[in-house]
């Protein structure tokens, strides 16, 4: 899975899901990307989508929650040649609005983004599983969020799923010119 599929999967389950409805209804906008590269000497952060619907499309009006989806990395994985894995290590965000000193609501709305985010890793790992990609419960890691902009709170989904890079991997000679 590339990241144009990675980023169609999590769009659709936020488009599908009952409590995000992105692009649904009013046409709000609930599916939100964000870059962010690992490399300690860089360490970029692409946060303009995201800065973007903040300030002019994000609608979140009757409770709505919103799904900011970050990019996957990849760690390679060798048995001497026999086969290469890919080892992706994703991660999105369940974000819901609070009022400013509402304590209450903010313990709400992270309890709303746990039980969403549950719902749509459940359907992000039946989608995986289902194209041959190994994923487990086990591969997930939830925690609290907040406060993330303006009064966002909620859950962030870490997880990690494998696929096979063999073929992608192996030297093709063709792909080179002499």
């Amino acid at each position: 899975m590339r990241h144009l599929a990675y980023t169609a999967l999590f769009r659709d389950l936020a488009t599908r899901h009952v409590d995000i409805r992105h692009a649904q209804d009013d046409g709000g906008t609930r599916f939100l990307r964000i870059l962010i590269s690992s490399d300690p000497i860089q360490r970029q952060l692409d946060l303009s989508e995201f800065h973007g619907s903040l300030r002019n499309r994000l609608k979140l009006a009757g409770g709505q929650a919103c799904l900011v989806l970050e990019n996957y990395e990849v760690d390679y994985l060798d048995s001497d040649g026999d086969y290469i894995g890919r080892v992706h290590r994703g991660a999105f965000l369940v974000l819901k609005l609070t009022k400013a000193d509402d304590y209450d609501g903010r313990d709400r709305a992270v309890d709303d983004c746990e039980r969403i985010g549950e719902e749509v890793m459940g359907a992000a790992i039946a989608h995986l599983r289902g194209l041959g990609l190994r994923i487990t419960p086990a591969d997930v890691l939830g925690e609290c969020v907040g406060p993330v902009g303006d009064h966002f709170y909620g859950c962030r989904f870490s997880f990690t799923y494998m696929s096979h890079a063999t073929v992608d991997m192996t030297f093709n000679p063709e792909k080179f010119s002499t």
